[in-house]
């Protein structure tokens, strides 16, 4: 189809200048509605590696732009997710269609028939296969009166396994961005995605120091199964990690039942007194009874 072919050059070239996964997705959108692919919504979803959410959602629609969803480790449990259209593809590592114009249409899916409620005559589900062995979705759908043509699916075809190319380079990007915020601080991890890597390499930081951990640990491993004693510092640094990050600190470390955290003061700034939030004592008093 005319036109698609430049869509696949510029997702082989990396899709410059788009710097992460929303922006890539905008302007994939309008470059296929550019060379005359109806796309009215779209839709990619990809797994990631991260302690609290194990996907994302990006879906775009014209004139709303592209929201982004984030799935916890729950949803994927679900069994709305298990019969969905894209849990559908990753787990056949097949495509799928509906054709949902006129009233004998396939209604098998939640989703297909929201979307039809909505004015969408045609729906396509593909998986995409990333070079890491991961199988993760993408989905189309138009409100063109007859469904997308032959020629229209086979141009989206021709840009899935670029897309996923992309897709994974931006994933990749984000995921090791997560782990050095999560396992090093968010200001380290940008010092090391910058370039400061090398053994020896040293910032002076001028900051206040937090050290805390939970009164009684000890007493409470021994006596307690250890999947509520995990329950329990789950419940104790959640309390702690938020009301440090409103007063602007940084958590550098997670030691057992210890946290090391620090609150950076700019230079010439004076250090003035502290208090911790009546939520962070509260949580902290009863956790440690």
């Amino acid at each position: 189809m005319k036109g698609s072919d430049e869509v696949v050059e510029w997702l082989i070239h990396g899709a410059r200048p788009a710097s992460n996964t929303r922006e890539v997705v905008a302007e994939l959108c309008d470059r296929l509605i550019g060379c005359g692919i109806p796309v009215w919504r779209f839709g990619l979803f990809v797994l990631t590696l991260h302690p609290q959410i194990m996907g994302q959602a990006f879906l775009w629609k014209p004139g709303v732009g592209v929201e982004v969803r984030s799935a916890s480790f729950e949803t994927f449990e679900t069994e709305a997710f298990r019969q969905s259209p894209v849990r559908r593809v990753i787990d056949t590592r097949a495509s799928l269609r509906r054709k949902l114009g006129g009233e004998n249409c396939p209604s098998d899916f939640d989703v297909t028939r929201e979307l039809k409620a909505q004015g969408a005559t045609d729906y396509l589900a593909v998986p995409l296969f990333f070079a890491s062995g991961g199988v993760h979705g993408a989905t189309f759908a138009t409100q063109q009166p007859d469904g997308f043509t032959d020629a229209q699916i086979a141009a989206i075809e021709s840009v899935i396994a670029p897309l996923a190319r992309v897709a994974e380079n931006r994933l990749l990007e984000r995921t090791a961005s997560i782990l050095l915020d999560t396992y090093v601080g968010n200001n380290a991890g940008s010092r090391i995605l910058a370039g400061q890597i090398r053994r020896g390499d040293t910032a002076t930081i001028n900051a206040a120091i937090w050290l805390s951990d939970m009164r009684g640990f000890t007493r409470l491993a021994d006596r307690l199964p250890p999947q509520t004693l995990v329950d329990m510092l789950n419940g104790y640094f959640d309390c702690q990690v938020p009301a440090i990050a409103k007063h602007g600190g940084e958590v550098l470390k997670f030691i057992g039942d210890g946290l090391l955290a620090i609150f950076p003061i700019a230079t010439g700034a004076e250090l003035g007194p502290f208090s911790c939030s009546g939520p962070l004592l509260v949580c902290a008093r009863q956790l440690s009874k």
